[in-house]
């Protein structure tokens, strides 16, 4: 079994081409501006401006894979002879790949270029992931499982979705989706259950609740996909 799902998991890691070469090119354009600002530093005094990292691009591909990974590679996973139930599992761990890839990627973008940047004066500051969320306020190793635990939520979110969109049910939770963000937003006491979700899965100061809660909701929302995957046509 664990054969299997591994094997599904690298047939959908090798279907993924659209996703890395728009990471490849968005990283290009966000790297051109790292050297661009490096040229500018030696006549001109940047260290007022804030840079963003290059770093974000990465979040890109887990992203990305989770719209591909259900829309385009389900059906070539079962005309190869996958399974439902190995397809489910598969696709779990691809996103549990990216998510660990681009978390150990990202960390080292910040440590290994935007630090020295900010450091050499070229740049005041830098918006990281890490930093932006508070990620990195118990050292490198708890951002790393932060930001793991939040791409990998992200991606089950964006893969069941996705897989809902050829459905009805798709449309309805997309409505639903639209509904709870307009009605909540204007009355203060649903708003601030919405602020307290997102600090929740962002912003929450202990980090072991912050991993454990996208953890927990990401898996609960996934097992959805044992319905879904049911009922999709190959």
């Amino acid at each position: 079994m664990c054969n299997k799902i591994w094997a599904t998991a690298k047939i959908n890691l090798k279907n993924l081409k659209v996703a890395y070469i728009i990471t490849a090119i968005t990283l290009v354009g966000m790297s051109s501006n790292y050297i661009i600002d490096v040229f500018l530093a030696r006549s001109m005094d940047l260290s007022g401006n804030v840079g963003i990292s290059g770093a974000w691009t990465f979040w890109m591909l887990p992203v990305l894979a989770a719209v591909l990974v259900p829309s385009r590679n389900f059906k070539r996973t079962m005309n190869l002879g996958g399974k439902r139930d190995s397809f489910f599992w598969g696709s779990l761990m691809v996103y549990a790949v990216l998510a660990g890839a681009v978390s150990l990627v990202a960390l080292i973008v910040n440590y290994a270029v935007d630090a020295p940047f900010v450091n050499s004066g070229t740049y005041g500051g830098m918006f990281t992931a890490p930093g932006v969320f508070g990620w990195d306020a118990h050292g490198g190793a708890v951002a790393f499982f932060r930001q793991f635990a939040f791409l990998f939520l992200f991606s089950a979110v964006v893969h069941t979705l996705t897989a809902m969109q050829d459905k009805w049910y798709g449309w309805v939770a997309d409505v639903l989706i639209i509904a709870v963000i307009s009605v909540f937003t204007p009355i203060a006491p649903l708003r601030a259950a919405l602020v307290r979700f997102f600090n929740l899965i962002l912003f929450h100061p202990n980090s072991f609740v912050h991993i454990a809660a996208c953890l927990i909701i990401a898996l609960g929302v996934y097992s959805f996909n044992r319905l879904i995957l049911a009922r999709k046509a190959i």
